[in-house]
């Protein structure tokens, strides 16, 4: 009883989510910016990761409230963490190159890992360029032709060449 109890629950929460998302997006094409925040906030504090996703941006661009990257990271990560590897693959890419956050080349290839593993073809690319280059981690040409690989599969042209070029350098 107390698991049907427990999932009804769940479930009645995850459309709720979706509910304020689906307003916050009728408020902000109506031009009500201020009402669509909220409804993202709350949206967000429900689980939903798109809405996470529009609150980070909120902060990130200045929309609405003051720009705060701090706050940014923390809703981009929250969204992440939610599975949106769009918000994985910002983080990586912040990480990378140091926007907004310290640069840090190890939470870039976590972000990137995370991005890829939810089908973003660009951050499997990514990861496996890092990972052969090393840039700010050892180089790891097996996990770079892996990664490699793993974004000439979901579409990124160039990464098979780079795959080819490893496999006929006879990494393994």
């Amino acid at each position: 009883m107390k698991k049907i109890l427990l999932t009804t629950l769940l479930l009645f929460g995850i459309s709720l989510s979706a509910n304020f998302v689906d307003e916050g997006i009728k408020a902000s094409k109506a031009g009500d910016n201020k009402k669509a925040f909220k409804l993202f906030v709350k949206a967000c504090d429900g689980g939903n990761a798109m809405a996470c996703k529009y609150t980070a941006e909120a902060y990130n661009k200045g929309i609405v409230v003051e720009t705060n990257v701090d706050k940014a990271v923390e809703y981009y990560t929250k969204s992440c963490s939610l599975g949106l590897g769009k918000s994985c693959h910002f983080l990586a890419n912040s990480y990378h190159k140091g926007t907004g956050v310290k640069k840090d080349n190890l939470r870039a290839l976590e972000f990137y890992g995370l991005a890829c593993d939810a089908k973003i073809a660009e951050a499997c690319f990514d990861y496996a360029f890092i990972c052969e280059l090393a840039q700010g981690v050892p180089r790891n040409l097996p996990k770079a032709k892996s990664y490699y690989k793993k974004a000439c599969d979901i579409g990124v042209k160039k990464a098979c060449g780079y795959y080819k070029q490893l496999e006929s350098m006879g990494v393994k």
